[in-house]
C-alpha cells in the first residue's frame, strides 16, 4: 500500500477500514516487539486484522490460542470463523473437538447457525462420538426446525449423507413423524446402492468401560511403567499411552465428560536409593482418538499424590506432598482449574495438611477424608468445614460415593496395622455405619483399589503369593476384581486378570473410563 505506488503512498493520513483500533495497536506493537497479548475478547478481531495485512505469524498464534480455548460453548463459532477465513488447522481442530463433544455441542444455540455444508462435514464422519445413531437424527431435526422454510430443501440430502439408518433401532424409526419419514425415503432413493459405508459404527459406539491401572511396571522393560486397560466384559486387555516423562503418583481424574486428566507426581530417579523425589507441576489431558497426552496449563504448586476432584464444572487439586527444605512435607494448599479461563487459581487451603488422603464429590460439595479428619468444602463459599470422623480412623484408605453414601474401605491405623474395615457415611443423615470387613488374608500382602464400575462398587486386589519349590522361594501375583452386593453386604469375586502380562507396584492406582479399543494397543 505504501511502497507500490498506490494513492495511499502519497497521503499523510490513511483511513484503514475493517480493523478495530485495539487490533491495529496490537499489530503495530507486534511489528516492533514480536510480542502479542491474546485474550478471548481480542483474538478473533486480531486474526481478522492479520488476515487483512497478510501476517500469517499472527494468524497462527491466534489460531493456537483459539484451539487451546475450545469449549462446547464456543467450538461452533470457532469452526464457522475458521471456515470463513479458510484456516485449515483451526477448522480441522475445531471440527475434531465438535465431534468429540458432540452431545454437549448440539445443545448450544450456535449449533443452529451452521450452514448445510458445515453440518454435513461434521456429521458425515466415523469419528463422531455418539453411542446411538438416533442422536445424529435428533441433532439434524433440531437444526432443521430452527429455520424450517429455508432448510426444507436440504433435509433429504442431509439424511442421505449423514444418517446411518441400519444403526438405528426399528422402534425408533417407526415413531418418526410422517413428514420426516418421507424425507428419509427420498434420502434412501438418493443414496441408492452406492453407499458401502452405511453400517460402519461411529467412534462413540465402540466405546467400552474399562479399568485403567496406572503405575504398573512392565515385566519386560525394567522400571518403566505401562498402563494396562482391562475390558472386564470381553476379557480383552489393552495398553494406554503412558504418562509423559514416566510420571508416577499423579493425581488422576475422569471427568463427567469422560476426559482423563493427570496432575503433579514425580519423575523416577536414576538412583536406586533415592526416595526424596522432586515434585512436578505437570497437568495433562488424554486424547482418546490419538492415544496421547496433551499438555495443559501447569499447576501453581508442584505436588506428589494430590487428589483431583471435579465439582461445579471445575477441577480441584487437593493436598499431596513435596520433598523440600527439612524433608517431606504434607500440603494444605488447594487450587482450582477453570477450563473456560484455561488456568489454575488458588482457593482456600484445607485447615490441615494432608497426604495419602481421599477426596470425592457429592451434590456440589467436596469431601476429604484422612484418619481422624473428615472435611467438606463448598466451592460457592470457598469454605472448609469439619464433619464427624469415621468410627475407625485410618489413613491410606479408599473412598467412593455409592448410593448417596461415601464408602471408606481398608487403610492403616495409628499403630501401622493394616485393616480391611468397611464403613459407609450417609451424607443426608450425617451418620457412619459399619459394614462387614472385606474378607482378605493378610498373608497374601494385598493392595486394594476402589472403583465404581458399571455403577457398582468394585475392589481391585493385588495379592502376592509365596511358594516354596525345591527349597526355592517363588513369588507370584494375582490381580482380582470383587463386586460389592450392598443388599447382602458381601464381596463377590467376578474377575481375575491375566497375571503374566504385567506386575503392579505397591503405588498403583485405578480409574474407570470409557475407552475406544481401535485407538489402543491390544495386548490380549
Amino acid at each position: 500500500m505504501f511502497t507500490s505506488g498506490l494513492t495511499e503512498s502519497t497521503q499523510k493520513e490513511v483511513r484503514i477500514i475493517g480493523v478495530e483500533a485495539e487490533s491495529m495497536d496490537l499489530v503495530l506493537n507486534y511489528a516492533y516487539t514480536s510480542r502479542i497479548i491474546l485474550t478471548e475478547a481480542n483474538v478473533q478481531a486480531l486474526f481478522t486484522a492479520a488476515s487483512i495485512f497478510q501476517i500469517p505469524s499472527i494468524q497462527d498464534q491466534c489460531a493456537k490460542y483459539m484451539i487451546s480455548h475450545l469449549e462446547p460453548q464456543n467450538s461452533i463459532g470457532v469452526f464457522i470463523f475458521a471456515d470463513h477465513y479458510g484456516h485449515q488447522e483451526l477448522g480441522d481442530r475445531s471440527k475434531e473437538y465438535i465431534r468429540k463433544k458432540f452431545l454437549c455441542v448440539t445443545k448450544e444455540q450456535e449449533f443452529l447457525q451452521l450452514t448445510k455444508d458445515q453440518l454435513i462435514s461434521i456429521l458425515d464422519s466415523d469419528d463422531l462420538n455418539v453411542d446411538r445413531e438416533e442422536h445424529v437424527y435428533e441433532s439434524i431435526i433440531r437444526w432443521f426446525e430452527h429455520e424450517q422454510n429455508e432448510r426444507e430443501v436440504y433435509l433429504s440430502e442431509i439424511f442421505a449423507k449423514c444418517i446411518r439408518f441400519p444403526l438405528m433401532e426399528d422402534a425408533f424409526i417407526e415413531k418418526i413423524p410422517p413428514h420426516f419419514a418421507q424425507a428419509i425415503v427420498k434420502s434412501c432413493v438418493e443414496k441408492g446402492a452406492a453407499n458401502t459405508n452405511g453400517c460402519t459404527q461411529r467412534l462413540g459406539m465402540t466405546a467400552s468401560e474399562m479399568i485403567i491401572c496406572f503405575d504398573a511396571a512392565h515385566k519386560h522393560s525394567g522400571k518403566k511403567q505401562t498402563v494396562p486397560c482391562l475390558d472386564i466384559v470381553t476379557g480383552r486387555v489393552f495398553k494406554l499411552c503412558k504418562p509423559p516423562n514416566d510420571l508416577r503418583e499423579v493425581g488422576i481424574l475422569v471427568s463427567p465428560d469422560n476426559d482423563i486428566y493427570i496432575a503433579g507426581g514425580y519423575r523416577p530417579s536414576s538412583s536406586e536409593v533415592s526416595i526424596d523425589h522432586k515434585a512436578e507441576n505437570d497437568f495433562w489431558m488424554y486424547d482418546h482418538s490419538t492415544n496421547r497426552w496433551l499438555s495443559k496449563p501447569s499447576l501453581l504448586r508442584a505436588r506428589i499424590g494430590c487428589k483431583l476432584v471435579y465439582c461445579c464444572g471445575k477441577m480441584y487439586a487437593i493436598g499431596g506432598r513435596v520433598y523440600e527444605g527439612d524433608g517431606r512435607n504434607s500440603l494444605k494448599s488447594v487450587e482450582c482449574y477453570d477450563s473456560r479461563e484455561n488456568c489454575w487459581t488458588t482457593v482456600c487451603a484445607m485447615p490441615v495438611a494432608m497426604e495419602f488422603h481421599n477426596a470425592v464429590e457429592y451434590k456440589e460439595k467436596i469431601y476429604v477424608l484422612q484418619g481422624e479428619f473428615f472435611l467438606f468444602y463448598e466451592p460457592q463459599k470457598d469454605y472448609w468445614g469439619f464433619l464427624t470422623p469415621m468410627t475407625v480412623p485410618r489413613i491410606q484408605g479408599l473412598a467412593a460415593v455409592y448410593k448417596n453414601s461415601i464408602y471408606y474401605i481398608a487403610g492403616t491405623c495409628g499403630n501401622h496395622q493394616r485393616m480391611f474395615t468397611v464403613e459407609a457415611y450417609d451424607i443426608e443423615l450425617n451418620k457412619w455405619t459399619r459394614k462387614k470387613d472385606f474378607p482378605c488374608d493378610q498373608s497374601i500382602n494385598p493392595y486394594l483399589k476402589l472403583v465404581l464400575f458399571q455403577d457398582k462398587l468394585h475392589l481391585f486386589v493385588r495379592a502376592t503369593q509365596v511358594t516354596v519349590e525345591e527349597h526355592v522361594f517363588r513369588t507370584s501375583r494375582k490381580n482380582s476384581l470383587y463386586q460389592y452386593d450392598d443388599l447382602a453386604d458381601q464381596w463377590l469375586k467376578v474377575y481375575e486378570t491375566p497375571d503374566r502380562l504385567w506386575d503392579l507396584g505397591r503405588h498403583f492406582e485405578c480409574a474407570v473410563a470409557k475407552l475406544y479399543p481401535q485407538c489402543l494397543q491390544k495386548v490380549l
